[in-house]
């Protein structure tokens, strides 16, 4: 058998029991739960069948909040962000967190049983995962391959397509086993073929840790960023498979992923915060805050102040 736990902020939301390779007496297996406190609402539903079990969590909140999953077996991870900002976290004994955006994937082979989610707004995001003999049998993958790997990368169109297919399947008992299994299987050739792409562009998973360890940089120094020089020496990698690298696995080049990280700050603290236009320009970075509100405008084709006073 086979555990999962659910907690927030250390609350245990619910536990619950599966069956060995999630084979369980149903064609497809179903569980829905709502949860509640002061500052946070939770939607999970889930749905299981054998080697596949799949979140669908809706998360609504103005303050950070940290979700863990555990697992009684260790499972591969592909983990889609389909809306807001998460924070996610394989090492929950340390506070380094990575975050994955809307429209952006996280695959993890390195069969993970823990993960915690942090968001700090509404987010919504589908977590898939499969046991290790149901995914090195469907991808045909060695043993070894299946260590301590994990890519993150832009959701394509068609991908983001399949997603929706799995989210509004209408099919019932035969058919909708069928249906999301072959959906499964389309994401899983999907990420096989981005994979076999980014292999042949001949990066090596410890320049991949790096280019990713480089995002992270990014990510936490909005105020004062690092230039290209500046940022390869701090990842350990030399700037021009920085440059192509980083575009390769997050589809931006860096300083557009500054733009894009800071853009999506200012709106929080905007929206959420209610944070006037000249602080949120000095938090996000911007030494002149007309600037910033040229940047905002073309980003979000609004003035900033009008979002602080709604």
């Amino acid at each position: 058998m086979m555990e999962f736990k659910r907690s927030v902020n250390g609350n245990t939301i619910y536990n619950n029991t599966y069956p060995d390779n999630f084979e369980g007496s149903n064609i497809v297996d179903e569980f829905a739960v709502d949860y509640k406190n002061d500052n946070a609402s939770i939607e999970i539903k889930e749905k299981w069948f054998k080697g596949i079990h799949m979140s669908l969590i809706k998360i609504e909140t103005d303050l950070q909040q940290d979700f863990l999953f555990e697992s009684s077996c260790p499972l591969v991870g592909f983990l889609f962000c389909l809306s807001g900002v998460i924070g996610y976290n394989f090492n929950i004994q340390q506070d380094n967190f990575s975050s994955i955006n809307k429209n952006e994937q996280n695959i993890n082979l390195g069969c993970i049983d823990k993960i915690v989610f942090r968001t700090t707004e509404q987010t919504k995001l589908l977590y898939i995962q499969f046991t290790e003999s149901y995914f090195r049998k469907a991808a045909a993958t060695e043993p070894l391959s299946l260590q301590s790997q994990w890519f993150q990368q832009p959701v394509k169109p068609e991908t983001s397509l399949i997603l929706q297919h799995i989210i509004n399947c209408k099919h019932e008992e035969k058919a909708k086993r069928l249906f999301l299994e072959a959906r499964i299987l389309d994401l899983m050739i999907m990420f096989l073929n981005q994979n076999q792409e980014q292999q042949s562009i001949t990066f090596k998973q410890e320049d991949i840790n790096k280019i990713m360890l480089a995002k992270q940089l990014v990510e936490h120094d909005l105020q004062r960023p690092n230039s290209l020089i500046e940022l390869s020496r701090k990842a350990g990698i030399n700037d021009y498979k920085l440059k192509k690298g980083f575009k390769e696995l997050t589809g931006h080049t860096v300083f557009g992923y500054l733009y894009k990280i800071r853009m999506e700050k200012a709106h929080y603290f905007l929206s959420k915060e209610k944070k006037s236009v000249n602080e949120v320009a000095f938090l996000v970075g911007y030494k002149n805050a007309q600037h910033f509100i040229a940047a905002f405008k073309k980003k979000y084709h609004i003035l900033p102040g009008s979002l602080n006073k709604n």
